[in-house]
């Protein structure tokens, strides 16, 4: 039996593909339109835009805290054996391997993942798990630096570290950002400090790149990151977002 909720991922990054093919290349188009299309396909910044209602610009600084298609191209590649890209022909003959009735091993392979990480598939794109970055670029360069890792993206934000040339106010404008994205969360005794970040797999000194993970190490991560999710969505619904 497939999971339903893992097939519709993959649809809907099909459906980006398949996007990304007519128009000829979604890098290639001018930023007017590459802001038009993420307000409308982006599940980030379509959040913000069409639910909370934030304008353009600031709804254009959404992005997805964890992601999953990293963890989950990754877990294939261990698991499986499996190699998928997010191009129209791979990700059809993944659905279409998913979807099998035939007996073969890549299939049960696959439903086998696809059933243990269902819970994370379930959390990771609602609003507990998208947040206002302070700069839109940020983006950007969030992925080279932590291959989307919370974690790591945090320990970069601190002063020092890759990403925190968006923070003006060095620390402290870090620290205001974290509370206003109930991102303290994430921090022991929720004190923002660089020191006390928790770790969703690894530490401060030995944390992997996701593409860099084993099996048991990538559900120890997902585990963790679905259990954030949950606890960051009550947190902003008594917070009354």
């Amino acid at each position: 039996m497939s999971s339903n909720r893992i097939i519709e991922i993959l649809e809907d990054y099909l459906a980006w593909a398949q996007l990304d093919e007519r128009v000829g290349g979604y890098k290639n188009l001018p930023q007017s339109e590459r802001k038009k299309l993420r307000l409308q396909y982006d599940n980030d910044a379509r959040y913000y835009y069409e639910q909370l209602g934030l304008d353009e610009e600031e709804a254009l600084k959404g992005d997805t805290i964890i992601s999953f298609f990293t963890p989950y191209k990754r877990l294939l590649q261990v698991e499986t054996g499996w190699d998928v890209s997010k191009t129209v022909k791979s990700l059809r003959a993944l659905i279409n391997e998913t979807l099998a009735t035939w007996d073969n091993d890549y299939t049960e392979k696959i439903l086998a993942v696809n059933k243990r990480v269902e819970g994370f598939g379930e959390v990771c794109y609602t609003k507990g798990n998208f947040m206002l970055l302070p700069d839109k670029n940020m983006n950007i360069e969030r992925y080279p630096v932590s291959e989307d890792r919370i974690d790591v993206t945090l320990y970069e934000c601190f002063e020092g570290g890759a990403l925190a040339k968006y923070f003006e106010k060095g620390d402290e404008g870090l620290r205001e950002w974290v509370k206003r994205e109930h991102l303290e969360l994430l921090f022991n005794r929720r004190v923002i400090k660089r020191e006390n970040i928790k770790w969703f797999q690894g530490d401060d000194q030995h944390h992997k790149r996701i593409s860099e993970m084993n099996s048991t190490e990538l559900y120890e991560y997902l585990d963790r990151a679905t259990i954030f999710i949950q606890y960051r969505t009550r947190a902003l619904e008594q917070a009354g977002l």
